[in-house]
């Protein structure tokens, strides 16, 4: 194959879009479950053990607002790495479909012929073969 990359890792198909939003919110739920409960746990427990209110607000504010302001950093930057890390491996099983859809379409309206060509290391790789063992038979 000439062009043996996909230049967009964006392709826009409903299949794309689930696996992507599934992958993210697979990705974001229990990381944010986890650090909520973290959180919570971290300043209701050391409330409890201090257990003087004017020694709980001296010394719980300022490590609060560490923390809040850690997370507003963190935050963003962790979702964006999620969200990329997300694409590609969405991209990575629509991809592949989408073009096998391509090359069958192109087939069926006459406007190609020959056998669908999928990269080597497409995990389609297979399908595509034993279509054209089918259709070429």
């Amino acid at each position: 194959m000439e062009n043996n990359k996909r230049r967009r890792r964006f392709i826009g198909t409903a299949l794309q879009n689930k696996t992507l939003l599934l992958i993210f919110i697979a990705a974001v739920v229990p990381a944010a479950i986890v650090a909520g409960c973290l959180y919570y746990l971290i300043f209701d427990m050391l409330a409890q053990q201090l257990g003087i209110p004017e020694a709980i607000a001296y010394n719980l504010i300022p490590v609060a607002r560490r923390i809040n302001l850690i997370i507003l950093i963190a935050l963003p930057v962790s979702l964006f790495v999620i969200w990329i890390m997300a694409l590609e491996l969405s991209h990575k099983i629509a991809g592949p479909i989408h073009r096998l859809e391509k090359e069958l379409d192109a087939r069926i309206n006459n406007n190609k012929k020959g056998p669908i060509q999928l990269r080597e290391k497409d995990e389609l790789k297979s399908i595509a073969d034993k279509i054209n063992q089918l259709v070429c038979k």
